[in-house]
């Protein structure tokens, strides 16, 4: 079994060679998939993230969302706890970069994270169990383990790789979204 390390270094080498078309291409056919399911359109409130280098994008599921009066929670993640503060969004919203490099909100009200109905998450691996390899830090299974909502791992198909060791802590996803579309996790 290879390491969560190993796993990381591998993936984030790939995602690193993509090509900005490869990652427009494929973050479109993703999200395409996601804003024809009834996963998004049962949902009132969602939460996205803002992607960082060529992580596969949500441009195209914010602005549907934003179109569609849902409404729209981002990350912040605190730089020195990794715990993550959910911040409701509007079209309004300014952004500035934050811990990690990453655009946040700078004028936006704290989210009731137990009303949010969808969670896409980010990651670096996930397998077919639902098993996720994120940055090693623990951020979002700290977040995830507050709320009742639908988890959904995000990643390019080449992300999905057979048997993750996760320990106790780890927040299992309910589906993964891939351009290939939607995989619910038995």
């Amino acid at each position: 079994m290879i390491s969560k390390s190993e796993i990381r270094r591998i993936n984030k080498d790939k995602r690193k060679a993509m090509t900005k078309e490869e990652v427009a291409e494929k973050s479109a056919l993703a999200q395409h998939a996601f804003l024809e399911s009834e996963l998004y359109k049962n949902a009132s409130q969602i939460m996205l993230y803002m992607p960082l280098g060529n992580e596969i994008g949500t441009d195209e599921m914010l602005k549907a969302a934003f179109n569609d009066d849902k409404k729209v929670v981002l990350p912040v993640t605190n730089g020195e706890t990794g715990e993550i503060t959910p911040y409701l969004i509007t079209k309004d919203t300014q952004f500035a970069v934050g811990a990690f490099k990453v655009k946040e909100p700078v004028n936006a009200q704290i989210a009731d994270v137990t009303k949010t109905d969808v969670i896409i998450v980010p990651g670096i691996a996930y397998d077919r169990k639902g098993a996720r390899v994120g940055f090693g830090k623990g951020c979002y299974d700290m977040l995830l383990c507050k709320s009742d909502a639908i988890k959904i791992g995000y990643c390019y198909e080449y992300q999905i790789c057979e048997g993750i060791e996760d320990e106790a802590h780890d927040m299992r996803m309910d589906h993964l979204l891939t351009e290939k579309g939607i995989t619910s996790i038995k």
